[in-house]
């Protein structure tokens, strides 16, 4: 009950929180003659449940010229300030590059990929026991919630995760007749912004200003999807669902699964080259970053510090302190220990 509440509240616009405020605080006033506590309680709780079920109401039915689906949060974050209020955006909570994908567009491949989550990953503020599956599902049901007279635009970059989740997002709207319209937000950067360097951070939506993703939105000649198209990208979906595997690279315009320890030797030469304490130790948290420069792909530190524990508990590093995140220990490589 209070995580649906929470839920109906965090997704209320400014305009309907700020809306829902006044008429509450004109409420208590209108009922403040009440002689009876029990009935202005009661009062209260009705009003309640009346505005939360209109406003959650009217914001899904709010007119939108058009609905953004991309992946990430921050990325979402960066469409919403850039673009217009007319335009929905619908940021998926997720990291595709990694972790199991199997069957994930069904109820049993999303209990695989949150129980490899949770055992793998060290979210902050324990994220994945207690705020992922809820996210996720809230996702989901923004996507099938979408009406079949709008046009959906799906952003995507260079990299494993945005790519496989073009895939996914397009199979689960396999049976919506809207017009789809893919943006890569990479090459369309390049066609704008030819003279700029384009550095590593952009091969993904979320490293791109707000205004430039508006421009890029506002300038880039899209044509929809054709029913071919559409198909070829469920196929690819239904490919990728198929197989097990829980770490993918973007390679020759291609998907590829890897090995999970893809990246270590990223890592062992980051620990070469890094310390920040006299007895050779390193925080993780800077190992990590010294790795992620080093790597061209696009990699949460998460799953690198996720590697650095499995090479820990194989014995190729040192530790010192606790990891319950890579803020909390340090590392370094064991003298007769190599890959």
């Amino acid at each position: 009950m209070m995580d649906d509440l929470k839920d109906l509240i965090e997704r209320l616009s400014e305009e309907d929180a700020k809306r829902i405020l006044l008429q509450t605080v004109v409420r208590i006033q209108t009922i403040q003659g009440v002689e009876e506590k029990e009935k202005m309680i009661q009062e209260l709780y009705r009003w309640q449940q009346q505005v939360l079920r209109s406003a959650g109401s009217r914001h899904l039915e709010r007119p939108y010229q058009a609905v953004h689906l991309v992946c990430g949060e921050s990325p979402a974050g960066s469409l919403k300030v850039g673009l217009d209020r007319n335009q929905k955006v619908i940021g998926f909570p997720d990291f595709f590059a990694e972790g199991p994908i199997s069957h994930l567009d069904q109820d049993s491949g999303q209990k695989q990929r949150v129980e490899w989550l949770r055992n793998h990953m060290n979210g902050q503020d324990d994220y994945f026991e207690k705020e992922y599956e809820k996210r996720f599902a809230n996702a989901l049901k923004e996507i099938a919630a979408i009406p079949e007279d709008i046009p959906i635009i799906v952003w995507s970059g260079e990299n494993a995760d945005e790519q496989t989740g073009i895939r996914f997002f397009l199979y689960l709207i396999r049976e919506k007749e809207n017009a789809i319209f893919l943006i890569n937000s990479i090459s369309a950067f390049q066609e704008l912004y030819p003279t700029e360097t384009v550095q590593e951070f952009y091969s993904h939506t979320g490293g791109i200003e707000p205004e430039k993703l508006k421009k890029i939105y506002l300038e880039k000649a899209l044509q929809p999807l054709t029913t071919f198209e559409r198909r070829c990208y469920e196929q690819e979906w239904e490919s990728l669902s198929s197989m097990d595997g829980t770490l993918r690279i973007w390679k020759d315009q291609q998907i590829h699964f890897v090995n999970e320890g893809y990246y270590d030797s990223f890592i062992l030469t980051a620990a070469d080259v890094t310390n920040d304490q006299d007895d050779g130790f390193v925080r993780v948290a800077r190992l990590v970053g010294e790795a992620m420069v080093q790597i061209d792909d696009v990699i949460s530190d998460m799953f690198l510090e996720y590697r650095v524990r499995t090479l820990l508990y194989s014995g190729v590093f040192e530790i010192k302190g606790i990891p319950k995140s890579m803020r909390h220990y340090s590392v370094k490589k064991k003298e007769d220990k190599t890959l």
